[in-house]
C-alpha cells in the first residue's frame, strides 16, 4: 500500500537529487509547496506530486458522493 507521502526514494526520482539540500532546492525552484520533517526531509504528498506533474489522479481520490437527504426534518412552528 502507497503511502500518502513520497518516500526518500521517490522524491529522488522526481527530483534526480538524493541529497536533500538539493531536493530542497529543486522543490523551491519550481514552485511546489512541502513541509520538511525534523530531520530536515522534504515530505512532499503523493496526489500533490501527481497534480503538479500533471499526472491522473488516483483513483482513491475522487470526490465523495453527496450525502443523503434527511428522512426528518424538526417542526419549528410550534416554537414561540
Amino acid at each position: 500500500m502507497e503511502t500518502e507521502i513520497l518516500s526518500e526514494e521517490e522524491l529522488a526520482e522526481v527530483t534526480g537529487y538524493k541529497q536533500r539540500h538539493y531536493q530542497r532546492r529543486w522543490l523551491r525552484d519550481r514552485g511546489w509547496r512541502f513541509v520538511e520533517s525534523r530531520g530536515g526531509r522534504p515530505l512532499v504528498g503523493r496526489a500533490y506530486m501527481r497534480l503538479m506533474l500533471g499526472l491522473a489522479p488516483t483513483p482513491g481520490l475522487v470526490s465523495p458522493p453527496p450525502l443523503p437527504e434527511p428522512s426528518w426534518t424538526p417542526d419549528f412552528s410550534r416554537i414561540n
